[in-house]
């Protein structure tokens, strides 16, 4: 067994440390929570190494003033939604409308709804995220929005769950329409009868100078280039965001401290990068690495990135069209004696995407892969908490992670270089 292994297998504050991630709520960018997480989570990265930077990146932000669904007719009914982030406002009075269901929402039922949808409150259900085949919410808003709709509805498709969190995408005083998640319950309310009207009232207000936070320690080699292990600090608010990512956030901290002792004259360094926005289109890493000097980015060799890596017993490594990764991935699978399998089609669901287009080999580990039966499919919901995850789990994650790290920080610069062979990702 590895040094690695060893400290690893006995790593006493992992679950702790989750614990007090999850503790300081869902840590949505704009409340404070991340900003206080995010300085615990410093003083943390300080115990490891002495180089340990905040960088300040600026972000679209935004804030819900108010919003309300109601079904209308002869005893109006009022059901509970949650505004995407970044939604587009109605007036004051609200906006009205027959609600248009258009089932899942996929590409084949906008096409054949048509004009249908044009001036139509459109109603479509979340798919869970983590499959071969999903539609993430943000296209199917921007195919509402393409079509003409006057408002945008989706729904949580799993009984007595609430409705869901999550961004529209919208940018910055850009065009958009109205849009918010609703429970089961409700949307099966809105389908009881063909043509239901509804009143839809949001105001939201656009919040200028937002600046997201990116906490990093650097922890050199003999090398200038990096192995970067990243995960995002920030959430949602329904629940405490413990799949999402207080599970990533604690195993890139224990990876952190069990690989400082793997470095040396041979090695590259090790960078750890905690994002937040990244629950904002993936905001805060995107300025983060545009805003970085090409010659500091051609440093980054891979990026291991840490989102959801519990509630569920099997691993997936989203590896971003770099099919060179897969061999890292077998390789840590040997090592770490976890079974890991991976998913080669590009995914630009969390921070490894941004990485990805800037040419930098990067994957997502993720729990949960093609298991929507899994604890995962509490992610972006009330039922994100942290009675639902296992410290077998988090240790399986963590041993993987540190062993897929150790692999790259054996590897030269141009082996490292190599993993760039065959993809064809954007960007690249």
């Amino acid at each position: 067994m590895t040094s690695w292994q060893q400290a690893a297998a006995g790593d006493a504050a992992l679950m702790g440390d989750f614990q007090t991630i999850c503790s300081f709520g869902g840590r949505l960018s704009g409340t404070g929570k991340d900003e206080a997480a995010m300085e615990w989570a410093l003083t943390r990265l300080r115990e490891i190494g002495p180089d340990v930077r905040r960088v300040q990146v600026p972000y679209d932000g935004w804030r819900c003033l108010s919003s309300s669904l109601t079904l209308l007719g002869d005893k109006p009914v009022d059901l509970e939604c949650v505004p995407l982030l970044r939604s587009a406002s109605t007036s004051a009075e609200g906006l009205e409308g027959v609600v248009q269901d258009l089932g899942a929402g996929r590409p084949e039922d906008f096409e054949q709804a048509g004009d249908a949808v044009r001036g139509k409150i459109v109603l479509v259900r979340h798919e869970y995220p983590f499959s071969r085949g999903h539609v993430h919410r943000r296209r199917k808003y921007d195919m509402a929005v393409a079509q003409g709709a006057a408002a945008f509805l989706i729904a949580n498709p799993l009984p007595e769950a609430g409705p869901l969190s999550g961004s529209s995408g919208r940018p910055r005083d850009g065009a958009g329409i109205p849009a918010a998640y609703i429970g089961h319950e409700a949307a099966l309310a809105l389908t009881a009868q063909p043509g239901s009207r509804v009143r839809l009232q949001i105001q939201g207000e656009e919040v200028r100078d937002s600046m997201a936070c990116a906490g990093i320690l650097d922890l050199p080699g003999g090398r200038d280039s990096r192995v970067v292990i990243s995960a995002h600090m920030d959430g949602h608010d329904l629940g405490t965001s413990a799949l999402d990512n207080a599970t990533g956030v604690a195993v890139a901290l224990a990876a952190a401290r069990n690989l400082a002792g793997c470095l040396g004259p041979d090695t590259p360094g090790l960078r750890i990068c905690f994002f937040t926005a990244e629950e904002w289109a993936l905001a805060g890493s995107a300025r983060y690495l545009a805003d970085m000097a090409p010659s500091e980015r051609q440093k980054l060799k891979i990026n291991i990135n840490l989102d959801t890596v519990a509630g569920d017993d099997t691993l997936c490594a989203l590896i971003s069209d770099y099919p060179a990764l897969a061999g890292v991935v077998d390789g840590a699978t040997a090592q770490a004696g976890v079974p890991v399998s991976h998913w080669l089609p590009f995914m630009p669901n969390s921070d490894h995407a941004n990485f990805a287009k800037h040419g930098i080999p990067a994957l997502r580990l993720v729990a949960g892969f093609e298991k929507p039966e899994s604890r995962v499919r509490h992610i972006l919901s009330r039922g994100d908490v942290p009675g639902i995850i296992l410290e077998s789990e988090m240790r399986n994650a963590l041993a993987v992670t540190c062993a897929m790290a150790s692999l790259a920080l054996g590897m030269s610069d141009r082996d490292l270089d190599a993993l760039k062979a065959g993809s064809t990702c954007p960007g690249v």
